[in-house]
């Protein structure tokens, strides 16, 4: 589970991070308790703008109640601004 630090992490894009961010709050998020996080730590192939492009989804995207439905990726201007 959570964000894949091995390849999205590290060779993703800040979008494909986001949808990935998301994916895991949909798939473990409902009812509570999810700690979501990268799959393993964040080591130094990491993109700096990755990890933030992370952090940001979750604060944004990872809050209760959630607000999933109707979602197919999101354009990065509209979840970071």
């Amino acid at each position: 589970g959570n964000v894949d630090c091995a390849h999205v992490l590290t060779f993703g894009t800040e979008r494909e991070v986001v949808d990935a961010t998301r994916a895991v709050i949909r798939a473990a998020g409902e009812g509570g308790g999810l700690i979501l996080s990268s799959s393993n730590s964040i080591h130094s192939a990491v993109k700096p703008g990755n990890y933030l492009a992370m952090w940001n989804a979750i604060r944004t995207y990872g809050t209760y109640p959630l607000a999933l439905d109707g979602w197919e990726g999101c354009d990065m201007g509209e979840a970071f601004a």
